[in-house]
């Protein structure tokens, strides 16, 4: 029986685990008890919904996992891409959207649940960026794993974009 099992956990890890271990690889992960302890760090006097720290503490309390990987090294970034599209069929990811701008590919996809508001997966992957930032990166895969309310964000992405206008 756990020879049965033990595979099936192994797979359970993120199809973007192997990225840690290659060289030329930056990367970022941030656990579930992370944040748990962000969330000892709630103002207790803030009750505003326009606040944004509040907004954000909000965000992050049904949050399980953010993994960010990102490379300068074209192909690592193929193998990324690769890795992106197994993912995608594997957890029958629905699209979101796609942004192209000149040599740049930007894609997000989410996990469904069955509320229409909530997803339990953000996965985004950007390639050709070399351009952009100037040589620090060619390709960026960041996913982030919960109970994420699709309006919460948005609300507060909309904010954020208007106050750095």
């Amino acid at each position: 029986m756990a020879f049965m099992i033990t595979p099936i956990l192994t797979n359970a890890q993120s199809i973007f685990d192997s990225l840690e271990d290659l060289e030329g690889v930056d990367m970022v992960v941030v656990t579930k008890d992370a944040f748990q302890l962000l969330k000892k760090f709630q103002p207790k006097n803030t009750k505003s919904k326009d606040n944004d720290v509040m907004q954000a503490f909000e965000m992050i309390n049904d949050l399980n996992e953010f993994k960010m990987f990102s490379t300068e090294n074209a192909d690592i970034a193929s193998k990324m891409e690769k890795m992106v599209n197994n993912a995608i069929k594997t957890s029958k990811l629905t699209e979101l959207m796609r942004v192209k701008e000149d040599e740049s590919r930007i894609k997000i996809y989410v996990k469904a649940t069955s509320n229409k508001d909530y997803v339990s997966e953000v996965l985004m992957f950007v390639k050709g960026i070399d351009k952009k930032t100037k040589g620090m990166s060619e390709a960026v895969v960041m996913s982030l794993t919960g109970n994420i309310d699709i309006n919460k964000v948005s609300e507060f992405t909309d904010k954020m974009v208007k106050e750095n206008k």
